[in-house]
């Protein structure tokens, strides 16, 4: 196409050299000699005047190729200060989460460190067990150490469900301790053995602690679950390993929704000042308490709602019982109220009920009746081990727990 419009141009200069000269012979201004080279004189011109005509184009589109080069040269130099900015901004982030990861998972370790070295190291008291032999199913509390110095501890977790619909609200996490065999050690045997051992606080600080960083690896994953997770008075009020224990909790605080710390009626009814003072600390990280072994029901629900309180967990029989004995509940007469109001009163105080225990289907219509919003006992599920291959992938946990 360019060669094309090249030669019209040549054809064009030649037609006016020829027209040119053919003019200067007819009107006799020239010989004829002269108008020829006149002719060519002027089709010389014209090509000059077209070359300098071309070069200036030429020119006039290289300087604003040129300028294009260089505004995408600047454009391209203020991307690259910007992803540079961005990519020092994100190493700085990603150093500054190291450091402090790396900080938790030294204050973590020495945490674990301490606790299984208080319990390795605590004299065995031998003066509160009963003489003779050991009793039938009680473990000696050596295989408690070692299970927990080796980390042989599982985590079992029961669904507390909707009513009526009995979709998994919560789970409630029961720890597990195994010994080198792979055998479970029940609760009763290994608690007699430490009760006897002296040594309860520190295994029910130690299971604490196994329990809530086993909620952390589960929520680390993204997971949306919620825990409930037992907490002893023993753990409450131990001013050696609770202010430790505070500070690890605090640089997860983020576990704050995921984590609600249950406690019995006892307990909360027996807890010293200290106590009381480490549960305001914890509610004021954003945790959430649940109080649970409930045998007396006429409770002050306000001085709950102040120390944290948001759950309380009754059985379902005991509170039937209740309503048909006309026993006053949270400082209402049984007669003074309707029983389908009985969880409202606990509502207005921020406090759900949760009817645990549940093992019939008749209790359940019982319960119904009270518009009582959560349900917990073997009829919606028997507590699950979390495997651990589910810690430590994505696995859906419900799926996990099905296996």
């Amino acid at each position: 196409m360019a060669k094309a419009a090249d030669i019209l141009i040549l054809l064009t200069y030649v037609m006016i050299a020829v027209v040119a000269a053919l003019g200067f012979d007819y009107l006799g201004l020239m010989t004829t000699a002269s108008a020829w080279m006149m002719g060519a004189i002027v089709f010389i011109v014209a090509g000059m005047a077209h070359s300098a005509a071309a070069r200036s184009a030429e020119r006039s589109a290289l300087e604003g190729e040129l300028q294009k080069l260089k505004a995408a040269n600047l454009a391209l130099a203020e991307e690259f200060e910007a992803a540079q900015a961005r990519l020092d901004e994100i190493t700085d982030e990603l150093r500054a989460e190291s450091v402090e990861r790396d900080n938790a998972l030294v204050h973590e370790v020495r945490v674990l460190e301490d606790l299984v070295r208080r319990v390795g190291d605590a004299p065995l008291d031998r003066s509160t067990a009963a003489p003779g032999p050991q009793a039938s199913g009680q473990v000696d509390i050596e295989l408690v150490r070692d299970a927990l110095a080796d980390n042989r501890v599982d985590l079992y977790l029961q669904p507390i469900v909707t009513l009526p619909q009995r979709r998994t609200a919560f789970y409630e996490g029961f720890t597990r301790l195994r010994d080198e065999t792979g055998r479970v050690i029940t609760p009763a045997a290994f608690i007699e053995a430490a009760e006897q051992a002296g040594l309860m606080t520190e295994v029910d600080n130690l299971l604490l602690f196994r329990c809530v960083q086993i909620v952390r690896k589960l929520t680390g994953h993204d997971r949306k679950v919620a825990m409930f997770c037992n907490i002893s008075l023993n753990s409450l009020a131990d001013e050696t390993f609770f202010p430790t224990f505070l500070d690890f909790i605090r640089q997860h605080r983020a576990l704050a929704s995921a984590l609600i710390f249950e406690i019995s009626q006892r307990a909360f009814d027996e807890r010293d000042s200290i106590a009381a003072r480490n549960m305001a600390r914890m509610v004021d990280f954003g945790f959430r308490f649940s109080v649970d072994q409930v045998t007396n029901l006429d409770m002050d629900l306000d001085q709950m709602q102040r120390a944290g309180v948001r759950f309380i967990k009754v059985s379902g029989e005991r509170l039937l019982d209740a309503i048909d004995g006309f026993k006053p509940i949270a400082g209402v007469s049984a007669g003074d109220i309707a029983p389908q109001d009985i969880a409202s009163i606990f509502a207005r105080n921020g406090i759900d009920l949760i009817a645990e225990r549940i093992e019939e289907e008749s209790t359940v219509v019982e319960v119904l009746e009270l518009d009582i919003a959560f349900g917990q006992g073997h009829l919606f599920g028997t507590p699950r081990q979390v495997k651990e291959e589910a810690l430590e992938d994505g696995t859906d946990l419900a799926v996990s727990l099905a296996v």
